[in-house]
């Protein structure tokens, strides 16, 4: 995140100083209705594509090291409870299977009811539109996630659509990393006090 974000303004001071150039090899430069399309198309690469491409892949990103995490840790756990049952035994998605697995079989618990556990729910369907619809809307299948999504850009949490694209700010990509990072230590926790020689790690 702060690798992007120092590169972001050396980025948009290219694409403008390129723009002001090209307009003056056409002879445009002090055309008003010219610059005005260039300082819309600014606007636009400030606020959605870069957002969408940069802080999209990021969440994804993060996505993939928390499922990881999860998966490593519930080998560590069944490895030293002797535990026949894995957590892909288990029905439902991967944050089902995942409460299931570790507060009815492993005993090691997570409380789903916190206000992490929920955000994690929202990153998850967030995730999935970004990873399997492109960021778009209208390639979201789920009618419900959909639903979900349009409410969530309501409630001035760091979520837009802007144009039919799912776009997010620093913040929410901060904060979703804060709760991944407090979950996945929280469970690490618990495991390495109650099994103190590890197995796998």
């Amino acid at each position: 995140m702060e690798s992007i974000e120092s590169q972001l303004p050396d980025l948009i001071q290219k694409e403008e100083k390129k723009a002001y150039e090209s307009l003056r090899e056409k002879g445009y430069e002090d055309d008003p209705i010219e610059r005005q399309q260039i300082q819309q198309r600014l606007h636009e690469l400030i606020e959605e594509v870069l957002p969408k491409y940069f802080l999209g892949a990021i969440l994804v990103t993060l996505w993939a090291i928390f499922e990881s995490a999860i998966l490593e840790i519930a080998k560590e756990v069944k490895d030293q409870q002797k535990q026949k049952v894995i957590l892909s035994d288990i029905d439902g998605d991967f944050l089902k299977r995942t409460n299931k697995y570790f507060n009815h079989i492993l005993k090691i618990h997570i409380d789903t009811g916190d206000r992490s556990w929920q955000h994690l729910r929202m990153f998850y369907v967030l995730r999935n539109a970004l990873a399997h619809a492109n960021g778009r809307l209208d390639n979201i299948k789920k009618d419900k996630d959909k639903d979900e999504i349009k409410k969530w850009a309501k409630e001035d949490i760091g979520i837009k659509i802007i144009n039919g694209s799912l776009l997010f700010n620093q913040e929410f990509a901060r904060e979703t990393y804060s709760i991944v990072f407090q979950v996945i230590k929280n469970l690490t926790d618990q495991v390495t006090a109650k099994y103190p020689k590890p197995i796998n790690w």
